[in-house]
């Protein structure tokens, strides 16, 4: 199936997910797997892919120069794959990394192996001299990088580190290669600060160059810091993600940034091209990060397609704009209800739209399963999305009390940043078919616990957010406090089940979010709400979904702006009560629904 391929109101056929492997098991598997091919190139493909998880251009950039060049040469000599036996061979690395290995490589510990690489009479004659030649050109790069660093005036390399410690510390997770070794802040193999790793841990590589000359510092560090520092440098934080998965080499690295300022229609000057290599690289990501405001000012559509297996998180700009065109038809029947006389197809100004059939927020529900109307058209929204999308669960967060939400911005206050859980609230809906496996197969009181779990967990995320979003991040009070910087693109997600926590906890296989701003106290508040989609299993989401899913979402992000418009102009405010344990015990357990 193509993209696009996908019919907005088909439903989904599927059920949920029996829980998948966790992520080492499925490294043991694919190498069991490639090991049983016969050539060489389609084992190498199979494991660099993880069993055809990974897209080809990110599971080939996790190999080295010198990786790459056997692989080119396995692949025209047909070589053929031989049982385990030192010597040229193919391994995975717990993280997933696919190793070609010369006969004098240095094993590191936890290697998978998959088998020996037999080239019978076809073995290139001058393949060693490329492979030491690959090497060298590494080592040199490298080298220059890290007297780069030790050339700077005093203290630079250790702001470069406090600076990346922080970032690390509030960005989601990432992993790169240089060379042989892992640079990564995700589960049990983290080196870095971050979710798995505490700030002052004994185990994060930066804070090992602690009290250390910046001379002494082992070349790979070095260079971890100044590549990481380019990267975050040619964008936002979330940079560090689009490189995840991948070598952070000083020439992959120019090419990625080199692209970015294509993608953002912008010009590399031409001096740049002269500099030595450290100084291009940062010429050049100072253009990026220049030309990309412009790019989204003029193309606000940007969005990402992550690949989970590797937390590869990339920016990609819709081809058209987004309008209500791309609205499902089972979603557009629904808005037409609740907004009626409204030209729905040719809205583009939601706010207003909501504004003018006055959403009467404070309302009594006519559902009696609501307190206020409201919640209950915020539910309808979702449940709508949902089936049109042929998703298995659709959901929407946000702040329960928006109007104290704006006093305390206005007033400069750090409170929010604060907030417990239980002030925020997830509008989950299960689809209609999520919800009858759950009957099929007897177990109709697990649905309530997932649609629980699921509510738990959005809520945490309005928390994790909220220093961010609030503007207050920086105040001293929340220097212990965990907190991430809130999403503003919407992105489109493929095995995530295999390494996001919560994901693993609930099947979620695929996945889209959009992140939905809030204007609050004059400015524009990142996060403060979302959109979201998932299904368990079968076909992952298409373009066609996530334009689906942004339409939606910008419905969404008017009737939000609405309310809180009003209530800043002095109108009736409210405490979002529903969408708490007790609404989905009372509306999802058997007795409920008799």
């Amino acid at each position: 199936m193509q993209e696009g391929d996908l019919p907005h109101d088909r439903q989904p056929e599927t059920r949920p997910a029996r829980r998948p492997l966790p992520a080492p098991r499925l490294v043991e598997a694919v190498a069991q797997e490639a090991a049983a091919k016969r050539l060489v190139y389609d084992a190498a493909m199979h494991a660099a892919t993880l069993g055809e998880r990974l897209v080809v251009e990110v599971a080939l950039g996790a190999l080295s120069r010198q990786e790459a060049l056997m692989l080119r040469a396995a692949e025209k000599a047909d070589a053929q794959v031989g049982p385990e036996d030192p010597g040229e061979s193919l391994a995975l690395t717990p993280t997933g990394r696919l190793r070609i290995l010369r006969a004098n490589d240095p094993v590191e510990e936890g290697l998978l192996p998959i088998g020996r690489i037999e080239w019978g009479t076809d073995r290139p004659a001058f393949l060693d001299e490329e492979c030491d030649e690959a090497l060298r050109q590494d080592a040199d790069e490298l080298g220059a990088v890290a007297s780069w660093l030790r050339s700077r005036p005093s203290g630079q390399a250790e702001r470069m580190v406090a600076d990346l410690q922080m970032t690390l510390s509030h960005v989601g997770p990432m992993r790169v290669y240089i060379g042989p070794h892992c640079y990564t802040n995700l589960g049990r193999a983290s080196n870095l600060v971050g979710k798995s790793l505490a700030a002052d841990s004994d185990r994060c590589r930066l804070n090992r160059l602690t009290d250390v000359p910046v001379a002494h510092w082992p070349v790979q560090d070095a260079c971890f810091v100044v590549l990481m520092t380019v990267l975050i440098g040619s964008g936002t934080p979330s940079r560090t993600e689009e490189m995840s998965g991948t070598q952070l080499m000083p020439g992959r690295l120019e090419s990625f940034i080199r692209d970015r300022i294509a993608a953002y229609d912008g010009l590399v000057p031409p001096e740049t091209n002269g500099l030595p290599l450290v100084e291009r690289l940062f010429a050049l990501s100072s253009q990026a990060k220049g030309c990309r405001p412009e790019k989204l000012r003029r193309w606000p559509w940007i969005f990402r397609k992550v690949q989970s297996m590797t937390i590869n998180k990339q920016e990609h700009f819709f081809s058209a704009p987004v309008t209500a065109a791309d609205l499902p038809r089972g979603f557009m029947e629904k808005l037409m209800q609740l907004l009626p006389g409204t030209d729905v197809a040719g809205t583009s100004d939601w706010k207003s739209a909501w504004s003018a059939h006055a959403v009467r927020a404070y309302e009594d529900a006519c559902d009696a399963a609501f307190t206020t109307h409201l919640e209950q058209v915020v539910y309808d929204l979702v449940e709508a999305g949902t089936e049109a999308t042929a998703s298995h669960v659709g959901m929407s967060r946000g702040p329960r009390d928006v109007a104290e939400l704006s006093r305390q911005i206005a007033a400069g206050s750090t409170v929010p940043g604060h907030w417990k859980t239980s002030d925020y609230y997830c509008c989950v809906v299960p689809g209609r078919e999520f919800c009858r496996w759950f009957d099929g197969n007897g177990v109709p009181e697990e649905l309530t616990q997932v649609v629980r779990a699921i509510a738990a967990r959005m809520r945490w995320n309005g928390w994790h957010f909220m220093p961010h979003a609030s503007g207050a991040s920086a105040d001293p009070s929340f220097a212990d406090r965990d907190w991430f910087y809130a999403p503003t693109m919407p992105d489109m997600t493929e095995w995530t089940s295999y390494h996001h926590q919560g994901h693993v906890a609930n099947g979620v296989r695929h996945a889209i979010r959009v992140p939905l701003p809030l204007t609050l106290a004059g400015a524009s508040r990142p996060g403060i709400h979302d959109f979201r989609l998932m299904r368990t299993d079968g076909d992952p989401y298409t373009l066609e979904d996530l334009r689906a899913a942004v339409a939606i979402g910008q419905v969404l992000r008017g009737l939000y702006q609405s309310y809180a418009s009003q209530i800043e102009a002095g109108g009736h405010a409210l405490v979002i009560n529903d969408f708490d344990n007790g609404c989905y015990q009372r509306r999802f357990t058997p007795a409920a629904s008799v």
